[in-house]
């Protein structure tokens, strides 16, 4: 990823706006519902990908609550709109433009709690070209599971298709010893 890159996602995070200010846009069809749409069956739980520590953890310290940043590249060349399926926490807000134009980078940010041994933070999203039929556009469907492993953070992420997406993790990172997380996605 390139410097300039960085910079913007960076400095993106200036422009977060409230959720309250996108009433039309953003429809939660839920992710059960979602999937009841499709004839075949369809896993997000399959082909799971670690997330890299941004940086080498301590290990052994008490984890908080933290921030999590969800970038999606927009590169199927029409606008691309979010939808929630599960939120564990509270959203802060999506980052300007919304809805993300092609070719644009946009987001959302999460303030989500501390994981547990026993409970994970786990937040569920979609990206698509077409709210109100997200399982028959181009879809690209995300599932993140953030984990306290001996008191070090830990992520995992799932990822499913409709409509021929393509979707693609890009640059995920978590810091370790804060739970910080940041994801950047693409769909094609």
């Amino acid at each position: 990823m390139t410097r300039n890159t960085m910079r913007f996602l960076a400095g993106s995070l200036l422009f977060l706006t409230p959720l309250s200010a996108l009433a039309g846009p953003v429809v939660d069809f839920g992710f059960p519902d979602l999937l009841s749409h499709r004839d075949e069956y369809v896993s997000v739980s399959e082909g799971g990908t670690q997330i890299p520590p941004l940086r080498e953890g301590t290990g052994g310290r008490l984890i908080g609550p933290a921030l999590e940043n969800f970038f999606v590249v927009n590169q199927t060349g029409l606008s691309v709109y979010l939808g929630i399926g599960t939120l564990t926490g509270t959203l802060n807000g999506v980052y300007n433009p919304y809805p993300v134009p092609t070719a644009g980078v946009g987001g959302f940010q999460v303030s989500a709690p501390a994981p547990s041994v026993a409970a994970p933070v786990i937040q569920q999203y979609y990206w698509t070209v077409d709210p109100a039929n997200p399982a028959g556009a181009k879809t690209c469907i995300w599932r993140v599971e953030v984990s306290d492993v001996g008191g070090s953070c830990a992520a995992v992420v799932y990822r499913a298709s409709y409509g021929g997406a393509v979707c693609v993790l890009s640059f995920p990172g978590i810091d370790p010893t804060t739970c910080e997380l940041q994801l950047v996605t693409r769909i094609q």
